[in-house]
């Protein structure tokens, strides 16, 4: 019977219009589609696989076009008789320092909040490089950010000075803002799928029944959303709007499982994950400099990388750089005695809270299933870790493997 309905239900994928049915068999249409975001079509021929992927980057190519739009554009000049031998002065080089600075203009908000009911609040700076590369979306290139980017850029130490101040006071205020945010909750957020119905204007008729993905909130109560079709991005209202299931699955190392539709969306809704604002596209590669709790700048692959950094106007404020993968690329912390799930560090659950929100990573959705379900078994193996195959939760298996030993070698004493 099952296999009976599941072939029915992929013959109406293939040629009609099928609709989620919120049962077992959305979660097989998913896996089969080969996508997270969207229920697309089943394809079995490489023409047809060769023809979406076209579409795919010209859509890309069009996002990434919008970006370089001369009204998102910044002028840095320099003026140089030989520019070769400028060049070789990395100290002096205005352009190169330029792109490494942060922009005090948060490019993704988050709030989560502990078992314990504290409130968090997470905010992710870019810097200048990141900013024009295809991993962002061009509606964040504002006139605030492009008035954060005025001044002396040569004095980048206190450029940075600036940025400290102001980041600081976004973490002031986010923390005495928030707890009459999470009261206003909506079942709507940044990120999620959602279905437009109920429209009856002339021109919203054409959009009942699409799916589309929430980029940002919008205003008097609407939601930014951008549809499948790749019309732009349009603010509907919380009446308009329903969130879809979007299921997928994720099997973790070790032998255990995580289920995108049950133990993520479990782990989500326990830590009230909540994007506020994300101007980053999906699956980014990056590198995250991480400042203290809640302050975190990202710049582009590799731009943190330990020889740039010993020449860094926040050399003195990054306390350990990862990557979009979970591999802690820097780290000043010697000891290993406090490592800790809800400490600060390369262990602290942030980390994989953003790396959950930004790359959907089987790491991070292994250890935010364990923090809300096994916190105890996990931190004792953080622990107990001898960080000899090196540091982070990307060294998952054998994190894991010294915990069982450990549990066996006491098991056996007693």
């Amino acid at each position: 019977d099952v296999m009976h309905t599941l072939l029915h239900n992929i013959v109406q994928q293939k040629y009609e219009q099928r609709v989620p049915s919120g049962d077992m068999y959305d979660k097989m249409i998913q896996l089969l589609s080969g996508e997270q975001q969207s229920l697309m079509e089943i394809s079995y021929t490489k023409q047809q696989q060769k023809q979406k992927q076209k579409q795919k980057n010209k859509n890309q190519d069009s996002d990434t076009m919008d970006v370089f739009n001369r009204r998102n554009q910044m002028e840095l000049t320099i003026e140089t008789d030989n520019y070769f031998q400028y060049t070789l002065s990395p100290e002096a080089d205005m352009p190169k320092i330029a792109l490494s600075l942060p922009i005090a203009v948060p490019i993704l908000t988050l709030t989560y909040a502990l078992e314990n009911g504290k409130q968090c609040c997470v905010n992710v700076y870019p810097t200048l490089q990141f900013l024009y590369s295809h991993h962002i979306q061009g509606e964040y290139i504002t006139q605030e950010v492009k008035d954060s980017l005025k001044g002396d850029l040569n004095d980048s130490d206190s450029f940075c000075t600036r940025f400290m101040a102001a980041v600081m006071q976004h973490k002031q205020a986010g923390s005495q803002q928030q707890p009459a945010d999470m009261a206003q909750d909506t079942e709507f957020s940044v990120g999620q799928t959602v279905g437009i119905h109920g429209l009856s204007s002339s021109s919203g008729l054409a959009h009942n029944g699409k799916r589309g993905c929430i980029v940002r909130p919008g205003e008097d109560g609407r939601w930014g959303v951008r549809l499948e079709d790749n019309v732009g991005i349009i603010s509907f209202k919380a009446e308009n709007l329903e969130v879809l299931a979007v299921a997928g699955a994720s099997v973790a190392t070790n032998g255990s499982s995580a289920a995108r539709g049950g133990g993520m969306d479990d782990a989500m809704q326990k830590l009230r994950i909540k994007v506020r604002a994300n101007h980053i596209r999906q699956n980014p590669q990056y590198t995250l400099a991480a400042l203290q709790e809640g302050i975190y700048i990202i710049g582009m692959k590799d731009q943190f990388n330990i020889h740039d950094l010993q020449g860094h106007s926040m050399r003195q404020h990054v306390e350990y750089v990862a990557d979009e993968m979970g591999f802690v690329l820097y780290d000043t912390s010697q000891s290993s005695a406090n490592k800790s799930v809800d400490k600060f560090g390369p262990y602290f659950i942030e980390q994989y809270i953003l790396m959950e929100v930004l790359s959907k990573h089987e790491v991070a959705q292994n250890v935010l299933d364990y923090y809300v379900n096994h916190k105890d078994k996990l931190e004792e193996s953080v622990k107990s870790y001898s960080e000899a195959q090196g540091k982070g939760f990307i060294c998952w298996r054998f994190l894991m493997n010294e915990a069982v030993k450990a549990a066996k070698a006491a098991q056996n004493k007693t």
